[in-house]
C-alpha cells in the first residue's frame, strides 16, 4: 500500500507539469500578423496531449496579449478549420492547458462592421481606420492615420488571361484568348467573420465563368495596426493554359496623392537591364531614380510615371520579386507597402525564371504572378535572344485538375516622415515578417 502511494506522488508532479504546453512564435522587432489554423496547431502538439481550447492564451514577454479565434467553418465551436489570429513581435508563445483554470472574459471587438447597399463598411471603434469590402470580398482602405482618402483599392483582386478554349493536347490548338479580373468572377460564397479585438476577416470563394474550373479562394484579414494579410489560392478543377495568373492591388496611394513615389530595393534581375548589358542599378541610375539610404541603393521614382521603359508601356515588367515595394506620399506622410513572406529565388535558368512569378508595375497596380507574353523584343537583343520560344503555343503555363497556386502577401499601411524613414521601416517590417516562425 505504501509503495502504491509513493508511486502516485512520483507521478503527480510529472502529470501537473504536462498539463500546460507552449508553442514558440518568433519574428522580428516590429509586430506582424499571425493567422494559423487550429488544425495546424494540433499538428504541433504531442499525441498524448489533449488541450482544452478554452484555456488558450498568447503570451509575449511574460504578458498575455490580445488574440481571437475565428469560427471560419461556422459550426459554433473550435475546430480544425478555425483560425487563431494575433499580432506578434519578438518572442511569443501560444499556451495551452489540458485544464481550464479560469474563465476568459469576452474581449471587445476593435472593429464594427455595417452593411451599406452591396458592400460592408469596416470602421475602428476609435474612428481612425475605415475599410470597405465589396461583394467579391475585395478590400478598399478609405481612412488611415485620420486621413480620409483611398489608400489602396481592390486588395486581393486577381488578373488572369489565357486560352479557355484550348485543345492543345488534342490538336495543338489554343482557340480564342481571354483576359479578366476577379470583377468578372461569380461569387460562390462570401463570409465576413465576426470582428475580434485584433482583426476582422473575410473569406470568399470566387469562380471564373469563362475559364471553366478556375477558382479563387481569398482569405483576407484587416488588422488594427493597418496590416492587410492576403492569402490567395488559385485552384484548378480542370486543365488550363494560362498566360497571366496574378494577385494585385489597385490604386495604391496614387492617385489620391499627386506626389506619390514608388519605392523598392534594386531588382536582382530586370530584363531591360540584361538586354542593355548593364546592371539593374545602372538602368535606374540612367533614369535618375536611385536614392541611397544607409549606404544602400533603392529605386525611387514618381508613382504615376512610366520612367521611359526600354519597350512596352509598363514602368517595369519581367522583374524579379523583391522583399518589399511601396507607394508613399511625402506630403501626406503615409504609404502602403507590399511585403513578401520570403525572398523568391531568381533561377539561373532564364526560361525557368520567366515561367515563375515575377513583378509588374503598370496602371498603378502592384501585380504578382506569372506573365507569359514574350514579345519579339526578346529576340531583338543578343542577350535574351533564343532564351524563350516566340511561338504562342509554347508560352502558357499549363495546369491540370487539382493544381493550386498560392500567394501570401502582406499589405501594410504606414506613416513615415520622409523617404529614408519609410525605407528603414519597411526593411524592419519585411525582415520581421520573413522571420516569422511558429513551433520552431
Amino acid at each position: 500500500m505504501k509503495r502504491f502511494l509513493w508511486l502516485i506522488l512520483l507521478i503527480l508532479p510529472t502529470f501537473v507539469l504536462a498539463t500546460t504546453l507552449q508553442i514558440p512564435v518568433t519574428c522580428g522587432d516590429i509586430e506582424v500578423p499571425v493567422v494559423i489554423q487550429i488544425g495546424k496547431i494540433l499538428d504541433l502538439l504531442p499525441d498524448d496531449f489533449d488541450p482544452d481550447w478554452e484555456s488558450l492564451d498568447v503570451v509575449s514577454e511574460g504578458k498575455e496579449i490580445q488574440f481571437q479565434i475565428d469560427d471560419v467553418d461556422g459550426n459554433g465551436r473550435i475546430s480544425a478549420q478555425d483560425n487563431l489570429v494575433f499580432l506578434a513581435k519578438g518572442k511569443s508563445s501560444i499556451v495551452l492547458s489540458e485544464v481550464v483554470d479560469k474563465p476568459k472574459a469576452k474581449a471587445t471587438p476593435f472593429f464594427k462592421v455595417e452593411k451599406e447597399g452591396g458592400k460592408w463598411i469596416v470602421t475602428s471603434r476609435n474612428g481612425t481606420l475605415r475599410f470597405e469590402i465589396n461583394e467579391k470580398g475585395l478590400v478598399t482602405a478609405t481612412k488611415f492615420a485620420d486621413i480620409e482618402a483611398k489608400m489602396v483599392d481592390e486588395v486581393g483582386i486577381a488578373r488572369v488571361s489565357g486560352w479557355p478554349e484550348s485543345t492543345f493536347y488534342v490538336d495543338g490548338g489554343l482557340g480564342n484568348h481571354h483576359e479578366e479580373t476577379s470583377g468578372a468572377f461569380r461569387t460562390v460564397s462570401l463570409k465576413i467573420l465576426e470582428p475580434g479585438p485584433v482583426a476582422v476577416g473575410v473569406v470568399s470563394h470566387l469562380k471564373s465563368e469563362r475559364f471553366s474550373g478556375l477558382n479563387q479562394i481569398l482569405v483576407t484579414y484587416i488588422f488594427k495596426n493597418g496590416d492587410i494579410l492576403v492569402d490567395n489560392t488559385f485552384k484548378f478543377d480542370t486543365y488550363a493554359d494560362m498566360m497571366k495568373l496574378q494577385t494585385m492591388v489597385t490604386r495604391p496611394i496614387a492617385p489620391a496623392f499627386e506626389d506619390a513615389l514608388h519605392i523598392l530595393p534594386v531588382f536582382r534581375r530586370l530584363v531591360w537591364a540584361d538586354q542593355l548589358n548593364i546592371t539593374p542599378l545602372e538602368y535606374w541610375l540612367e533614369r535618375n531614380a536611385i536614392q541611397y539610404v544607409d549606404n544602400r541603393p533603392y529605386v525611387v521614382f514618381p508613382a504615376s510615371s512610366n520612367m521611359k521603359p526600354l519597350w512596352w508601356g509598363a514602368t517595369y515588367i519581367f522583374a524579379s520579386m523583391e522583399r518589399f515595394r511601396s507607394n508613399y506620399s511625402p506630403k501626406a506622410k503615409v504609404g502602403i507597402a507590399e511585403i513578401l513572406p520570403q525572398i523568391p529565388v531568381v533561377a539561373a535558368d532564364y526560361k525557368k525564371w520567366l515561367d515563375s512569378d515575377t513583378w509588374v508595375y503598370e496602371s498603378l497596380e502592384f501585380r504578382d504572378g506569372i506573365f507569359k507574353w514574350m514579345p519579339g523584343e526578346f529576340d531583338a537583343y543578343e542577350s535574351t535572344k533564343n532564351i524563350y520560344s516566340m511561338k504562342v503555343e509554347d508560352m502558357p503555363n499549363r495546369y491540370k485538375a487539382g493544381d493550386t497556386v498560392k500567394h501570401l502577401r502582406l499589405y501594410s499601411l504606414y506613416t513615415a516622415e520622409n523617404v529614408a524613414q519609410a525605407i528603414r521601416w519597411m526593411e524592419q517590417k519585411s525582415a520581421s515578417f520573413r522571420a516569422l516562425k511558429i513551433g520552431e
